[in-house]
């Protein structure tokens, strides 16, 4: 299996790299800190799954280019964002293979997620609002 993290440089993009390569077998992870890195990567190599902090800066525009470029491309979203990255809930899994998870998420669901990633629907969000459910 092969992913892409999009992330801030740092400890946490290290350790999830880490641990997802130690959790799932066969498991190798490429890692992107800006729209530039994302690009690059493209170039070079097809994913499985790519997961993306949305919080980082640019990270709307690398879920947007991914999405251009590759509209089946399985997104995981990491997001602490009330509004979904896609203009209506639905239409992250009926028109795209887009999911998401809300920050902080422990690496264990991360790991399930990437996985089982064409097995899960966001159950958290009201698709007349757009919002998480409270």
């Amino acid at each position: 299996m092969k992913i892409l993290i999009i992330d801030q440089t740092g400890f946490q993009l290290q350790t999830r790299k880490m641990l997802l390569e130690d959790s799932i077998k066969k498991c190798t992870v490429d890692i992107a800190s800006t729209l530039g890195e994302v690009f690059i990567a493209y170039q070079k190599d097809d994913y499985d799954v790519v997961v993306v902090d949305h919080g980082i800066e640019n990270g709307q525009e690398c879920v947007e280019y991914i999405l251009q470029i590759s509209p089946s491309q399985p997104i995981l979203v990491v997001s602490d964002a009330i509004h979904c990255v896609i203009k209506r809930c639905e239409d992250c899994v009926n028109n795209h293979f887009l999911r998401r998870l809300f920050n902080p998420t422990p690496i264990k669901n991360i790991v399930r997620m990437v996985e089982g990633f064409r097995n899960y629907r966001c159950d958290h969000y009201d698709a007349e609002t757009n919002k998480i459910k409270g």
